[in-house]
């Protein structure tokens, strides 16, 4: 690898690809990237339209989990399975990223990384000559569901 590579000057090689292939594999992207959208559309507005009992702290904030009372509380935990996996699986938008021109570190900023690096190795191995070990806590927190 040159530093010219390395650098992005030089073009990617080329490699040969039927256009049925290549069109069918943008068409499936295609359908994949509009098949999550909708999901997400659709998981925010079940989400929009839960019920919930007054002083619910879900009502205002997406993350927070719904009282035990709260009368849409099984739908809208499935709802925000369904939109946070159309969040985490929606193909990302990368044309502007693939454009731009790579640029490496400096030389000080690479030095400075790999010094960092080594003094957390002599660190180390000096804890572990000292037969130092982790304690685990006395008592771990034990996890508990919001009532």
């Amino acid at each position: 690898m040159t530093q010219r590579h390395m650098m992005g000057l030089d073009p990617e090689p080329r490699t040969t690809v039927d256009n049925r292939v290549w069109f069918g594999q943008k068409l499936a992207l295609w359908r994949s990237k509009v098949g999550w959208e909708i999901a997400e559309r659709q998981a925010s507005e079940i989400v929009a339209r839960c019920q919930h009992m007054t002083g619910c702290p879900a009502e205002s904030v997406e993350t927070e989990t719904c009282l035990a009372d709260c009368p849409d509380r099984e739908f809208r935990m499935s709802a925000l399975v369904i939109l946070n996996a159309a969040r985490g699986f929606t193909p990302p938008v990368a044309s502007k990223i693939s454009g731009q021109l790579y640029t490496m570190p400096s030389r000080e900023y690479f030095s400075a990384v790999v010094a960092e690096l080594a003094a957390c190795q002599a660190e180390l191995a000096a804890l572990r000559a000292a037969g130092a070990k982790a304690e685990p806590p006395p008592n771990p927190p034990s996890l508990q569901e919001k009532t």
